[in-house]
């Protein structure tokens, strides 16, 4: 059974920094003793249950953390003007990312104003590390890739459904194949019908990251460093050929660091 926000115990310790990463499965709630290390604290719900909390639920959960300032990154239209009506009473400053703030990237895309904000913010974080030329891979509920190149230019990527996504779509759109574990092992070929799902899903998605960040180098004639991100990380990081760096939290960190660019602003 799940538990409400009143049963859970949030973080209690002193905050200066409060990010919140509202994702179309989660929402994640990041507390930053200071905006200046990457250390956090981490309390996650599921986004359909924080859609249908009351004030008090928010009230609740940042009993604690009403002195400091907040940053959001959200791909949920729906639940930023919730979340940023509460908060705008509590905090001192709130930034809500968009692809206008100053994140020390330029957007060399189409269009803008349309790139996710979680992209944004993962890959301020990637460049901000590495200073290298780089694709961040966010495996969540879509699998996304972000070439940023060692100038800080964002050249695009690609944007394909997440490893869960289509293991449910596969139950929703078909008579009998069922959902499955995506934590199981699983057998190459599949030979029954759970495997076959998982050697699909699973190997499909890491073929397809490596397959189309070897097209994006022979186009902009460049090495790139691949960097993990996202629930799905771990899961794909044990069954990639090429090598990458795994950072699950890829995108807090890159919310923080955007932060610290914009709090003179």
């Amino acid at each position: 059974m799940k538990k409400s926000v009143q049963e859970m115990s949030p973080y209690s310790g002193q905050s200066e920094l409060v990010a919140i990463k509202i994702g179309n499965s989660t929402v994640n709630f990041a507390f930053f003793r200071t905006p200046y290390s990457s250390d956090f604290n981490l309390i996650s719900f599921d986004t359909e249950e924080v859609l249908n909390w009351e004030y008090e639920n928010f009230s609740h959960l940042f009993s604690n953390h009403q002195s400091c300032d907040c940053i959001v990154c959200s791909v949920v239209p729906e639940l930023t003007k919730k979340i940023f009506s509460f908060l705008k009473r509590v905090y001192n400053k709130v930034i809500v990312i968009t692809s206008k703030t100053p994140s020390g990237l330029a957007l060399r895309i189409r269009n803008p104003e349309s790139f996710g904000v979680d992209r944004l913010a993962a890959t301020v974080a990637a460049y901000e590390l590495f200073r290298k030329n780089v694709a961040v891979v966010d495996a969540g509920t879509a699998t996304t890739i972000t070439v940023v190149t060692q100038e800080g230019e964002v050249l695009g990527g690609a944007i394909m459904p997440g490893v869960g996504t289509m293991n449910y779509s596969l139950k929703e759109k078909t008579a009998s194949l069922p959902l499955v574990d995506l934590e199981k092992d699983f057998d190459v070929p599949g030979i029954d019908t759970h495997s076959a799902i998982l050697s699909g899903v699973v190997l499909g998605t890491v073929y397809a990251i490596e397959g189309i960040v070897e097209d994006i180098e022979k186009k902009i004639n460049r090495q790139l460093e691949i960097v993990l991100t996202g629930g799905y990380s771990q899961l794909l990081s044990k069954y990639m050929h090429k090598k990458h760096l795994l950072n699950k939290h890829l995108v807090i960190e890159g919310m923080r660091l955007i932060y610290l660019k914009n709090i003179k602003n």
